[in-house]
């Protein structure tokens, strides 16, 4: 029942934002999301993110008093352009490939490396606690710092379940979070023609896949980062919609939530951000423009300084009240603790194996694909997406799809950017990522140049397909070309250029590929949980998932790093602090110090093959100590003493 609530809240605040701004409803799902994203956000510090369905109510009250209370005249007129705005087919596009990928995509599973690690074990737990962990409480605390943006949509996906966690969920609030900055390629879109419109979704779905593979397995953040900063480049530049608040609360909006998808997103706000102050400077307030515009463009100007300052501190408000909190409760990735080392007291000093890394990094650069597997008939190297986003910026220009200014910010843009983000990408090899020796061989390292380049590549060309959809209908519209030509040629284009550069397999592997592997993929994920890994999780729970559930579990050190991993995930929300060794007496101060500072509220010990009661037995109130029993950690900080919680 509140599923529906949600979807029908949902439709009414879209429909809303294009009426109040006389835009697309491709254009106001990707600001909704954002606003969603941010309000989620702020719930989440309170532990309260089941508000939203308070909200979601409310806002179905106060929408159907609002339309009572109109004028019958207005109401009528209201109505009316809802109901046009629904039957436009960009949005027809739209709603049919979101539920189409939500169906596809309700079987399946986490299975990435990363997603155990942190992007799906933290939207479990958020699922689970209805907010942000307290101190101390959070489930990853390799990545304790690392942004909650996309986690907010998928927890929002989940909610739509709360009987019952399911990782499908979690997926379509993934691809949905992406596919919406795609929508806007659509604002444009003429004809009813269901053959073309299938091809535009199927090339809407595969976009991505021309330089990107992370993204149809897991949780890759990079991927989201790259729908956010290309939209929001085309967002710059779209002068077309009329709303100077729509205009700038839209870049506020976008860049509000890129800073909160990754850490390194600042880096994108900040090029956006430079993209934004060149176009003012050199597009709109430039010699170029025509003289009947300039009382327009001075007035432009004028609200555009509220409008620049907003862009500016919303995001640095999202990051930093995000940094803050990171700080009071004393989350920090082990990524960060590394650069600010490297930063700081140069501990770490460039890689001994900078000469490895290099040629690694020419070698992938300049002659791997950015795909895993072949492609059905084109494979871009990282190079050849860079020169193809510079000729396809210079094709535009030359072609007068673009101003002679807006043409020249364009190409100069994509190109000092792509440098500039390829030289930051091989400096993180040589600093921070000097120890991953996985990056030494050219199939790693091109993994990473794909992964990590996805905001650049797959935002920037995502930046061109919208000028393209929004700019080249008149090269069409000429009397030669055949009608059908003439309404869908513009689209053709992208549709073919899609054709000819994705990787159908990895796209058809996220949306239904996967399916075939479910079963293995299911036998491998219970193989991981052995005996000792279920008796811990049996004796976690009678833990609730409060604010200082963080457990400090110690295993044989025999056992596999992604078997602990795999339990900290079925553990979520409880906090687990994992440790592999062998104890005996010899070892108890240095245990017993290691406990202290996790700064755990509970301690479980399997059996390691050494003298545990050695270790514990001092600390356990006079009582043997027992193997797998679930203590309480108490004491004054110096001292530990042990409280049973379990048989």
């Amino acid at each position: 029942m509140m599923g529906a609530v949600h979807i029908l809240a949902v439709l009414i605040c879209i429909l809303f934002l294009a009426w109040r701004f006389r835009v697309s409803l491709v254009e106001t799902m990707p600001v909704f999301v954002c606003g969603l994203t941010l309000v989620l956000y702020v719930l989440a510090f309170f532990r309260h993110l089941s508000w939203i369905d308070g909200i979601a109510v409310l806002t179905l009250v106060l929408a159907a008093v609002w339309l009572v209370s109109r004028k019958k005249e207005e109401r009528k007129s209201i109505i009316g352009a809802c109901c046009h705005n629904m039957t436009q087919m960009s949005f027809v596009i739209a709603a049919v490939l979101l539920v189409t990928v939500a169906v596809c995509t309700s079987a399946k599973m986490v299975t990435w490396w990363d997603d155990f690690n942190f992007w799906a074990v933290d939207a479990r737990a958020l699922y689970f606690s209805d907010g942000f962990a307290g101190k101390y409480g959070n489930v990853a605390p390799a990545f304790g710092d690392y942004p909650p943006g996309s986690q907010m949509i998928k927890w929002w996906f989940l909610h739509l379940n709360p009987q019952e966690f399911r990782e499908g969920l979690a997926f379509a609030g993934y691809y949905t979070m992406n596919l919406v900055f795609l929508f806007p390629l659509l604002k444009k879109w003429k004809g009813k023609n269901v053959f073309f419109m299938a091809l535009m979704a199927a090339a809407l779905w595969l976009f991505p896949s021309i330089g990107e593979y992370f993204g149809y397995y897991g949780f890759c953040a990079d991927l989201t980062m790259a729908c956010i900063y290309g939209s929001f480049l085309y967002a710059v530049t779209d002068r077309e919609v009329e709303s100077e608040v729509f205009y700038y609360g839209r870049l506020a909006l976008y860049l509000g939530v890129l800073v909160l998808v990754k850490s390194i997103g600042f880096v994108w706000a900040l090029f956006g951000l430079l993209f934004f102050v060149l176009y003012r400077r050199f597009v709109e307030g430039g010699p170029q423009r025509e003289k009947g515009a300039v009382q327009e463009q001075n007035g432009r100007r004028h609200t555009g300084r509220g409008g620049l300052a907003a862009v500016v501190l919303l995001p640095a408000i999202t990051g930093g009240s995000w940094m803050l909190f990171c700080l009071l409760m004393r989350r920090i990735a082990n990524s960060t603790t590394t650069a600010v080392k490297y930063v700081v007291t140069d501990e770490y000093g460039l890689s001994g194996y900078m000469g490895e890394y290099a040629a690694a990094f020419l070698r992938a650069f300049f002659g791997s694909p950015l795909h895993r597997t072949q492609s059905l008939f084109l494979d871009l190297t990282p190079i050849g997406c860079y020169l193809c986003i510079c000729l396809l910026s210079l094709l535009f220009w030359k072609s007068k799809l673009l101003s002679a200014g807006m043409g020249r910010l364009i190409l100069g843009f994509c190109t000092v950017s792509g440098a500039l983000f390829y030289g930051i990408i091989f400096l993180a090899h040589i600093t921070i990522f000097a120890g991953e020796i996985q990056y030494l061989e050219t199939a790693g390292m091109i993994l990473s140049i794909e992964r990590y380049g996805a905001p650049f590549t797959i935002g920037t060309l995502l930046f061109l397909g919208q000028i393209w959809m929004n700019n080249a209908e008149r090269l069409f519209d000429r009397e030669k070309f055949p009608a059908w030509l003439r309404r869908y040629g513009v689209p053709l284009c992208l549709i073919l250029f899609v054709a000819l550069f994705a990787n159908y397999q990895i796209g058809y592997d996220g949306l239904a590929g996967y399916r075939g592997d479910r079963e293995e993929q299911l036998r491998e994920r219970e193989a991981y949980v052995d005996g000792e890994a279920e008796a811990f999780l049996e004796a976690i729970r009678i833990l609730q998932p409060d604010e200082r559930a963080r457990v400090y579990y110690f295993r044989g050190a025999d056992t596999p790093e992604f078997h602990s991993i795999y339990t900290s995930y079925l553990a979520a929300p409880v906090s687990v602090v994992h440790r592999e060794m062998v104890l005996d007496e010899t070892s108890a101060d240095w245990v017993l110090g290691q406990i202290r500072a996790s700064h755990a509220s509970y301690l479980y010990v399997a059996e390691t093959g050494g003298d545990e009661s050695a270790v514990f037995d001092p600390v356990t109130q006079g009582m043997d100590f027992s193997c797998g029993v679930l203590y309480q950690i108490a004491g004054d900080g110096e001292t530990i003493k042990l409280i049973q919680m379990s048989q």
